[in-house]
């Protein structure tokens, strides 16, 4: 993803989508109702291979500066499954817009298990 600012034309900035899982992966850590991120099959694969995978049950895809995350849960079964899924989406989409002024145009969040 970039983002180009034509103020002072000083260059681009380019942030890595590996940047963006980690702030999603923040952000849904510390919803409420959430348990735990679950591994997705790409975060699984990275694994066994030997590279360690910061954005565990987070995967974004960015193209054309559009940016789609899909957020794997576990949830509590304390709480509101539709309401804390709602709420993760809005959490993800504030963190990303918050440190990057960038909008995201979807979070699907997959919920894997119930805790």
């Amino acid at each position: 993803m970039i983002i180009q600012e034509d103020k002072a034309n000083l260059g681009q900035i380019e942030i890595s989508p590996e940047v963006l899982e980690v702030i999603a992966s923040i952000a849904v850590t510390e919803t409420e109702g959430v348990h735990a991120l679950q591994n997705n099959f790409a975060s699984g694969n990275f694994e066994k291979i030997g590279k360690k995978y910061r954005g565990r049950g987070v995967k974004v895809d960015a193209k054309d500066n559009e940016v789609m995350i899909s957020i794997y849960v576990s949830l509590s079964t304390r709480r509101n499954i539709h309401e804390t899924a709602e709420l993760i989406q809005k959490n993800v989409n504030q963190a990303i817009r918050n440190m990057t002024d960038h909008d995201v145009k979807e979070v699907n969040v997959h919920i894997v298990n119930i805790k």
